[in-house]
């Protein structure tokens, strides 16, 4: 079964040395993106220190395989207050995304 490597770099590069076999191309991808998840849940709040960074696999030829790169925007101004809402209920942030109060749904304009 080939071997593949999950590679992370946050900021400094974290080289996977023993990799994973793994059958063929869906489960690396499955695992890139449980792998993916689990790095974001166990950072948590450190998250916003290094808001972009990327995971890489590779097989064991070294060949990279797949490519995975996570940013976040953490620029969103908070919402109006209700003095300076629109009559439709909408506070404008930046970005064009703008928060429906009171149904917690996003739009995009």
């Amino acid at each position: 079964m080939p071997r593949y490597f999950f590679h992370v770099d946050d900021g400094s590069e974290q080289p996977d040395t023993e990799g994973t076999e793994l059958a063929g191309m869906d489960q690396v991808r499955s695992e890139a993106v449980h792998l993916t998840g689990e790095i974001l849940r166990d950072m948590g709040g450190r998250f916003w220190d290094h808001p972009e960074w990327t995971l890489t696999v590779t097989d064991q030829t070294g060949a990279e395989v797949l490519g995975l790169r996570v940013s976040a925007n953490a620029r969103l101004r908070e919402p109006a207050s209700p003095a300076r809402r629109g009559d439709d209920g909408l506070a404008k942030h930046r970005r064009g995304v703008m928060l429906a109060y009171g149904t917690g749904r996003l739009r995009r304009f």
